[in-house]
């Protein structure tokens, strides 16, 4: 029945969407770029050896990509020759990286069915299939167990409520137990699936911590943000949006001695920037103004009005308040806890992993309003709160490092015994 119930959900879901399609960009983009799907397909393995070795990871979306991303990596380096196929289920994934060179070929998955899932892999013809986190769309697995494929889940997070675990989810739950393996990120994930006899498992930690250390460790000087901070102590503050910056703006003394202040909004619209510089009680500078060294001292609020730094401008940090978490949800925060800051950041957390875990360990602190995070960065001054937290985003990082290898080199035995 939970099957039945699936297909209908699936179809009215792919409805609703074409509806949306009529007036939605990102709902219009998730309908064009599925329409020849198979042609394109055909047209892709046609020029490649038929008797190539191929790899198939599918992410949902740019979230779940950058936690395959240093896997794939880790793959080309050590198998030149594979052909490595990468899909997307969300726009917002497929328009960012459909030119990511890694990769072989780059496509939207076609919608989830049984006689698509068989027409997908006929023609793709992959040798192994992984899939990333919380991918599970039914037919094409069913589709790979059926043809005995090697079919692998990384990066993978369980909860107890989630459907595989109720009565009504038997047939979800098989599905777990028909994948070759995988891959989660904690020793709890693995104990709940193997509780509920799911047994091919291994807690490697979550593979997306490799790539931010290797961005991290990447070579970069931001002269800009380093004349800024000169002599002080900065907060940088990432993915901001009007909550988060009206707590940070509403203590102004806070940043009028010892620390300033680096706001990187998530809407770098002029709209959105004009407005934190209506907010503003302090001297600021916008990075894209391109200030003097003089300007830049004396402000005590820089304002980063481009794309493409933030992730690795937290080197220059000392503190670290991600935004969102007054919204929807947190944005990165293993981008700053890459660079070793502590973090700060709204209640809306609960659904990222990560974000848990440093809270738990003591690295990241959770703030409901502007008194929290007062007292939160009051504590931030004493060197020695600093340093314990520190020092437990830098344990998070160690107890993760590796995750990438760890998977990359188990695909590549299964390769090395076909």
């Amino acid at each position: 029945m939970s099957v039945l119930l699936y297909r209908l959900a699936i179809g009215l879901y792919h409805f609703g969407i074409r509806i949306a399609a009529l007036f939605n960009a990102k709902a219009a983009s998730w309908v064009q770029g599925r329409k020849n799907w198979l042609e394109k397909l055909q047209a892709w393995r046609q020029s490649v050896p038929a008797d190539a070795k191929v790899l198939w990871m599918h992410c949902a979306s740019l979230g779940e990509f950058e936690q395959g991303r240093s896997v794939l990596e880790q793959l080309r380096k050590d198998h030149p020759d594979l052909q490595l196929v990468l899909s997307f289920y969300s726009p917002s994934g497929y328009e960012q990286r459909k030119d990511y060179p890694v990769a072989n070929y780059v496509c939207y998955l076609p919608h989830d069915g049984p006689s698509r899932a068989r027409q997908w892999l006929d023609e793709l013809r992959p040798n192994t299939i992984v899939f990333v986190k919380y991918e599970f769309w039914y037919f094409h697995l069913q589709a790979a167990f059926q043809r005995h494929i090697p079919t692998y889940l990384i990066a993978a997070v369980f909860r107890p409520d989630q459907l595989f675990f109720q009565w009504y989810g038997k047939a979800f739950r098989k599905l777990l137990s028909n994948f070759t393996h995988l891959y989660v990120q904690t020793t709890n994930d693995a104990n709940l699936l193997n509780a509920h006899d799911i047994t091919n498992t291994t807690g490697v930690g979550d593979p997306r911590v490799d790539q931010v250390i290797a961005l991290a460790e990447s070579e970069a000087a931001f002269p800009v943000v380093e004349a800024f901070g000169n002599g002080h102590k900065v907060l940088i503050a990432g993915s901001t949006w009007p909550p988060g910056e009206k707590i940070l703006f509403a203590k102004p003394e806070l940043w009028e001695q010892d620390w300033k202040l680096l706001i990187a909004p998530h809407d770098i619209s002029e709209g959105h920037v004009k407005q934190i510089v209506k907010d503003c009680p302090l001297p600021y500078v916008r990075y894209s103004a391109k200030p003097s060294n003089d300007e830049l001292q004396q402000a005590r609020v820089l304002i980063l009005d481009t794309i493409g730094m933030l992730s690795r401008v937290y080197r220059c940090g000392d503190l670290a308040y991600i935004g969102g978490g007054f919204g929807r949800s947190i944005h990165n925060t293993l981008e700053p806890a890459a660079h070793g800051l502590p973090i700060i950041f709204g209640p809306k957390h609960e659904k990222f992993f990560e974000a848990v875990q440093l809270k738990e360990q003591g690295g990241a602190f959770v703030i409901k309003n502007e008194v929290d995070f007062q007292q939160v960065f009051q504590q931030m001054q004493d060197p020695e709160n600093r340093k314990r937290a520190v020092k437990q985003v830098m344990n998070y990082l160690a107890d993760n490092r590796g995750a990438a290898s760890s998977i990359a080199n188990a695909l590549g035995e299964g390769f090395q015994r076909e």
